[in-house]
Order: C-alpha cells, then sequence, then structure tokens
C-alpha cells in the first residue's frame, strides 16, 4: 500500500480502493507534492504508484502550460504591435552609433 508523508498531519496511507484527491480540487503547490510523492514512491519500487503519478504529473503540466500561454497572450496583447522595418535591419543594431576600431 502506498505511503505518503506529510509533515503536517503525519502518514497518510492509499489503498487502491480509497480515492485520490482529484487534481482539479487542488492547488497549485498541492498538485506539485503529490505529483512529487507519488513519482518518489515509483521510483522507490511500488508499482501501485505509477498510475497516480503519471496523472498528477499531467495535470501539473497541462496547468503550468494554460498558466504560461495566458501569460504570454497577456504580455503579447499589452506590448502592441512591433513596427515595420526592412528585413536587412534585423542584421544590424538599432541604434545609429558606428563601431570604429
Amino acid at each position: 500500500m502506498p505511503m505518503l508523508r506529510d509533515p503536517e498531519r503525519g502518514t497518510i496511507s492509499f489503498s487502491m480502493t480509497q480515492q485520490l484527491p482529484h487534481p482539479d480540487d487542488l492547488s497549485d503547490a498541492e498538485l506539485a507534492e503529490q505529483a512529487h510523492a507519488w513519482r518518489r514512491l515509483a521510483l522507490r519500487g511500488d508499482r501501485t504508484a505509477r498510475a497516480p503519478a503519471h496523472a498528477y504529473e499531467t495535470a501539473l503540466r497541462e496547468r503550468v502550460r494554460a498558466s504560461m500561454a495566458a501569460e504570454l497572450m497577456a504580455s503579447a496583447s499589452a506590448a502592441g504591435p512591433e513596427p515595420k522595418r526592412p528585413w536587412w535591419r534585423r542584421l544590424w543594431p538599432l541604434s545609429d552609433e558606428r563601431v570604429t576600431s
């Protein structure tokens, strides 16, 4: 039976008949902790911990991707369009200072 260790509440035990917390019911920090704890158990050889570890890690990746996409969309809309420049202008710095050596 997989055992999770929670420093504040002691040992939490789950059997195959007990329901695990759904990833949508957990905060980001709790989800990361669950994913880490289950993966740690799976890496120690507990085969029953593989599925929960995979499920929590997948939910965590999806949540991180969604939040990063939202941040990118917000920053892109706030920045506005980039001014049009000739293609060759990208090869040189934006300043007109010339390097003399």
